[in-house]
């Protein structure tokens, strides 16, 4: 059979047939009395035929290769357990993606702002820090403590991490208007002494969905929501405080429409729940 009968028969482009072969997973023999022609026989609709079936489920054609060269049916297990493990994973990728598409898309018919908050599952590392951690009044009190805490580091000539990190970590269980368990650290390098206030300890690593907001803290209340619903999304768990972590604060710039704030909330799977 001549290419073009064979295209037809094997429901396979010409260029796809003549890339099977320079890739060298079909071999036509040649027809020197016809000008080098290929020549495609019945049995090589068979061929065509697998390699289409293993591309349909998805393998590439390097593995294909593999594949068909191999003479005994257990030496495939190993490849269709790998591509099950794999689709396995995409699949869950693609119902994640799904749910979280389910939800914006309802959020974003009434509001899109949500498209301003990038929510992204990270690790906060562990780290060495300067903490005070106080009850306050209110939520305006806060600034008097990093007031507190940077004079303890003037004091004992404390020296920031590169790059510094300063964050604050608002332990109540619930909201609260007032008696307020904040906890702030800034990252730090090096020992020093503790003090009746002031401790340097080692925070631990931990897990949090974050997302970086521009501006003042007005719009806080969408910002936690649009954590919120990912969280839900992502059938994750609130586990432990809420943080906001300070890459731009009132410390380097007096105008909040220049601050950078990265608000987190710290997670669970609820399987880790579970397990406890």
């Amino acid at each position: 059979m001549k290419i073009n009968h064979f295209s037809k028969l094997s429901n396979t482009s010409v260029r796809m047939l003549r890339h099977y072969e320079k890739v060298g997973l079909l071999k036509i023999s040649r027809s020197l009395e016809n000008n080098n022609y290929r020549d495609y026989s019945a049995k090589d609709l068979q061929r065509v035929a697998q390699i289409k079936t293993l591309q349909e489920l998805g393998f590439s054609l390097s593995i294909i290769k593999e594949i068909l060269e191999k003479e005994n049916i257990s030496d495939l297990d190993p490849y269709f357990s790998m591509q099950k493990e794999y689709l396995e994973e995409q699949l869950k990728k693609t119902e994640h993606q799904q749910a979280l598409l389910h939800t914006l898309s309802d959020i974003l018919v009434d509001d899109q702002r949500y498209l301003d908050y990038h929510v992204t599952l990270k690790e906060l590392p562990e780290r060495q820090v300067m903490s005070l951690r106080k009850t306050i009044p209110s939520y305006e009190q806060e600034q008097m403590l990093w007031n507190e805490l940077y004079q303890e580091f003037l004091e004992q000539n404390v020296q920031f991490s590169t790059p510094p990190l300063g964050l604050s970590i608002y332990h109540n269980e619930a909201y609260e208007e007032d008696k307020i368990d904040l906890e702030i650290q800034s990252s730090i390098v090096g020992n020093y002494t503790d003090t009746e206030a002031v401790h340097f300890k080692t925070a631990p690593k931990q897990t949090i969905v974050s997302t970086t907001f521009h501006g003042d803290f007005n719009q806080m209340p969408i910002v936690m929501e649009a954590l919120g619903q990912w969280i839900e999304a992502n059938d994750l768990v609130i586990s432990g405080p809420m943080i906001n972590i300070f890459h731009v604060s009132y410390a380097q710039d007096k105008n909040p429409d220049n601050w950078i704030t990265e608000s987190c909330l710290v997670v669970s799977t609820k399987e880790e729940i579970n397990n406890g």
